[in-house]
Formats: structure tokens, C-alpha cells, sequence
């Protein structure tokens, strides 16, 4: 008996320890706690449990909120505004989905949720259900119809990672013109063909590095800018991982030796043992003759030149852009293209992966779609994105199947997060 009033003594102890360490930073832990629930994910995600945390936080360790430079009422208002945004959130959801096909799960999410919490106009809400199940019992009639499988994995080539580079329109247009000609075009060489002018030449003057000028471009500019030239092979000018180059930025750490190179602060030798990696096919003496006939904004794309000796040519190939102006009207084209073997291309924002209540964001994005498929689960027809983030990618959420590099998002989904698209002719 004695041995257990020991024990329960210092479990009590340690329990007021505890407790009185969280109160001793009690204040920190609430304006951190505040800069989440009132931040940006607060417009993305339900909040409930954080402000219900600092609740109790506060009335534990009875905290002056005043202090804090706030309302006492900040978490009781923020309870309500997180219910009502989260009803809008899921009514949105739920609208959404009906466009594209069955919403059981979803009508089954928010009937729970509601019964959770009040709703201060059941009629309304009723009503709004009723009209969404059979908005949605429609879509499903008719996508059950024209949601015929199509799949051009195979067709596209493998899945590719851009790494840290913002590679994303390059490597979507190498994708593109891979399916068209049947070989593996390089990505880089999409991006600094992109670049290789004089416009960009005057930023690399000022010291800007390669990677931060290719760091963002447009897919039809990047094309028509590479077709000009023809389009460099992979097997000539590698995109992935620069083949060894082992630094965070690996092109930003390649271009900044080039200088040095050029300007006469390192050896050639040092330069091209890491050079090599990325222009495997030039030799010492090719490397030595750019270096000393160039300047510090010119050797590295006449070293891109110079390992692209046999461009694919893109005669008679072309790129054509269409702007997600009408819904209905955008996804027939995009589906159009897809039933002709065609992939599509979308610049779309990649938000709605990590917060599946809000397509809308700055995460502006360039991805192929490569398939369709009605969800035999779900009830929904689908798309298939190919990202390039290498097969192990997967979405933030888990809403969206996924695997290798691939995932399959409920095309209304699709359509509302995407901006515009295009698909080489």
C-alpha cells in the first residue's frame, strides 16, 4: 500500500509539473496556436480542434487573453466561424461532386458533421440535400455513359522528377513531344531553350544563375521557343538529378563553377569533372574551347548547344492553349483530346492536393492528364495526372488514389482547380 501512495504521489507530482511547465508558456503556446487557427490554412481546413486546444488552454491556466492583445471572445467567435465556413466548405464539396457523378461519401461526411453541430435553418439544409442527390443521380446517368476508360501511360514515356528545379512546363512539353515523335525529348533542354536569347542573357550579366532564370516559364512559349531549334534528346542533355551533382540547387552550384571557370578563379579540370555529369557527351577538348571563347553569361547555353548535336526536328508540329473560361464547355475539350489519344496538359493550381476543400490557391502548377476511368467505388469519372515529381509522389491528401507517380482526381475536381490547358498537334 505504501509502495502505491509512492507511485500515485509521483504521478500526481509529475502531473502538476507537467501542468505547471505548459502554464509557465501558456502565452507563447496561444499566439502560436492563434497564427494557425487564424492564418492561411484557416480558409483551407476546419480549425475546431486547434481553437477548442487554446480553449482549454486559456482556462486552465487562466490567461488574461487581454494580454494578448485580443477579444476574450476570440475562440467562441472562432468556434462559430469555423462551423459556418466548414458547412460552405462542405456544401461546395458536395456541389462540386454532383457535377461528375455519385456523392455518397460526401452526403454521408456532412449529414455526420451537421449532426454534430447546429444548423440554424434544417429546412434550407434539406432542401439543398435533395437537390444536390438528384443533380447527382443525373451526372451519374450521363458519366456512366461517356466515361469510357482511356489510359496513355504507356504512350507518355516514364515518370520523370523535377526535383527542386521549377521545371514543371519543361517537363510537361519534353512529355508531350516525346508521345508525338516517339523519343525521349530532354526536359532541360526545353528550359534552356527557353532562355537561350539575349533577353535572358542581360540577367545572367547581372548575376543571376541559370536556375533562377529557368525556375518558371510557359509551356507554348517553352515549345515554340524549342521548336525554333529542335528539341534536344535526354540521352544527349539528362534532366533528372543532373546525374550525381550532389547539392540542394544543383544547377545554381554548376553554373556558379562555369563562372569561376571562365573567369579564371579555378581550373578547367575542377569545372569539367563536374560538368561532365550534365553534358556527358563533350569532351575535355570541347569543354576547354567554350570555356575560353565565352563569357561568364554565354558558356553555359553554348554548352547546351553544343552536347544537342542531334535535335529532333519538330516540322509540322505545333501547340495549341485553351482557358478554362466555362466549365462544361472546357472539360468536353480536355475529354475530346483524351478520346483522340491526345494528352493534355493543364496549368493548374496544385493547392487542392494538400487541402481537398479548396481548389483555389497560388500553387500554380503544369501536369499531364493521361487517362479517364469511372470509379467503380466512388461513382465518379476521373482523370489520371501524371506529375513529375518521380514515382514515389503521392497527394497530401488521401482523397485521391495514387500510385507510381500517378493519381486519379474526380474530374469536376480537376476542371475547377485548372486554369487552362494545352496539346501538342
Amino acid at each position: 500500500m505504501r509502495t502505491l501512495l509512492v507511485i500515485l504521489t509521483f504521478v500526481f507530482n509529475s502531473m502538476a509539473l507537467a501542468a505547471s511547465t505548459a502554464c509557465e508558456n501558456a502565452e507563447k503556446s496561444l499566439r502560436e496556436m492563434n497564427s494557425e487557427i487564424f492564418g492561411e490554412k484557416s480558409a483551407h481546413i476546419d480549425m475546431t480542434a486547434k481553437v477548442k486546444q487554446a480553449m482549454d488552454l486559456a482556462k486552465n491556466c487562466k490567461v488574461n487573453l487581454r494580454t494578448l492583445g485580443v477579444p476574450e471572445t476570440i475562440y467562441t467567435d472562432a468556434l462559430e466561424n469555423n462551423r459556418r465556413d466548414e458547412i460552405i466548405r462542405r456544401k461546395f464539396i458536395l456541389a462540386l461532386y454532383a457535377t461528375s457523378g455519385k456523392i455518397d461519401a460526401q452526403l454521408e461526411s456532412f449529414k455526420k458533421y451537421m449532426a454534430g453541430t447546429k444548423d440554424i435553418n434544417p429546412d434550407k439544409t434539406e432542401k439543398f440535400l435533395s437537390e444536390i442527390k438528384a443533380r447527382s443521380d443525373q451526372a451519374f446517368a450521363a458519366e456512366s455513359k461517356s466515361c469510357t476508360a482511356i489510359d496513355l501511360r504507356k504512350k507518355t514515356g516514364p515518370v520523370r522528377n523535377q526535383g527542386t528545379d521549377g521545371w514543371c512546363y519543361a517537363f510537361t512539353v519534353a512529355n508531350m513531344v516525346s508521345w508525338k515523335t516517339g523519343k525521349e525529348i530532354s526536359a532541360a533542354g526545353v528550359a534552356f531553350g527557353y532562355t537561350d536569347n539575349g533577353y535572358h542573357d542581360l540577367y545572367r550579366m547581372i548575376g543571376m544563375t541559370q536556375d533562377q532564370i529557368t525556375n518558371q516559364g510557359f509551356t507554348t512559349a517553352a515549345f515554340r521557343a524549342s521548336k525554333s531549334r529542335g528539341f534536344c534528346l535526354e540521352s544527349e542533355l539528362p534532366s533528372e538529378g543532373f546525374n550525381g551533382i550532389n547539392t540542394n540547387v544543383p544547377l545554381a552550384f554548376l553554373d556558379k563553377l562555369g563562372k569561376k571557370a571562365v573567369g579564371g578563379k579555378i581550373s578547367e579540370d575542377e569545372f569539367i569533372k563536374v560538368a561532365k555529369t550534365m553534358f556527358p557527351n563533350l569532351s575535355k577538348e570541347q569543354f576547354s574551347e567554350i570555356l575560353k571563347k565565352s563569357s561568364k553569361s554565354t558558356y553555359f547555353n553554348k554548352l547546351v548547344r553544343k552536347s544537342c548535336e542531334h535535335r529532333v526536328s519538330a516540322e509540322g508540329m505545333d501547340m495549341s492553349f485553351f482557358s478554362n473560361f466555362d466549365s462544361e464547355k472546357f472539360g468536353k475539350q480536355i475529354e475530346k483530346h483524351l478520346e483522340q489519344g491526345t494528352p493534355v496538359e493543364i496549368g493548374y493550381n496544385a493547392d487542392f492536393f494538400a487541402y481537398p476543400y479548396s481548389p483555389s490557391g497560388n500553387a500554380y502548377h503544369s501536369s499531364l492528364l493521361v487517362g479517364r476511368r469511372m470509379n467503380a467505388t466512388t461513382g465518379q469519372c476521373e482523370y489520371l495526372l501524371k506529375n513529375t515529381y518521380g514515382t514515389s509522389w503521392k497527394p497530401e491528401s488521401t482523397e485521391f488514389e495514387s500510385a507510381d507517380g500517378y493519381a486519379w482526381v474526380p474530374k469536376s475536381r480537376m476542371i475547377e482547380a485548372t486554369r487552362n490547358a494545352s496539346y501538342v498537334k
